[in-house]
């Protein structure tokens, strides 16, 4: 004759509970080791707080390392009025000028502020500054390799 099964929850959550415990004593045996703050990488990737390039410089960068972020910016930012893209290049330039704690605060504001006017044409303005880890790691590790004040890197065209 076959036994009744009996229910297994009770086994697998304790099982779930000894594992939890054995982690916190292994994760609080680690030494302390320094951590940095989630938030500096927001609103935008720390590394473009501390750069020393221009936004001429990223640019070239973006350009040669991430073609197809720069490719797909140039197109946004040429289906806007002429207004709009000198107001985003001047932001841009406005931006690199800043020491990083003056860049800092500006980039949370950008975040907060949704009235800024460029915001409002083109809320994709900043975004090849502003982009992920990754392509920000690629422009800024390569972004010193270019000349700052190249205005060619602003023109860009679909037939280049």
């Amino acid at each position: 004759m076959n036994r009744p099964r009996q229910p297994r929850a009770r086994s697998v959550k304790h099982a779930g509970i000894a594992a939890l415990s054995a982690a916190a004593v292994m994760i609080s045996a680690l030494p302390a080791t320094a951590v940095a703050d989630a938030t500096d990488d927001y609103p935008i990737p720390h590394r473009m707080i501390v750069t020393t390039c221009t936004a001429e410089q990223i640019l070239a960068a973006a350009r040669d390392f991430t073609p197809i972020y720069y490719e797909g910016y140039m197109v946004d930012k040429h289906n806007k009025s002429p207004e709009v893209q000198h107001a985003a290049i001047d932001s841009a330039r406005y931006f690199y000028s800043l020491n990083p704690a003056d860049r800092r605060a500006y980039s949370e504001e950008m975040v907060t502020n949704f009235a800024d006017p460029i915001t409002a044409a083109w809320p994709n303005w900043a975004k090849i500054f502003f982009n992920n880890k990754g392509v920000t790691a690629k422009e800024t590790d390569n972004c010193a390799n270019y000349p700052p004040n190249d205005q060619s890197v602003w023109d860009w065209s679909p037939a280049r």
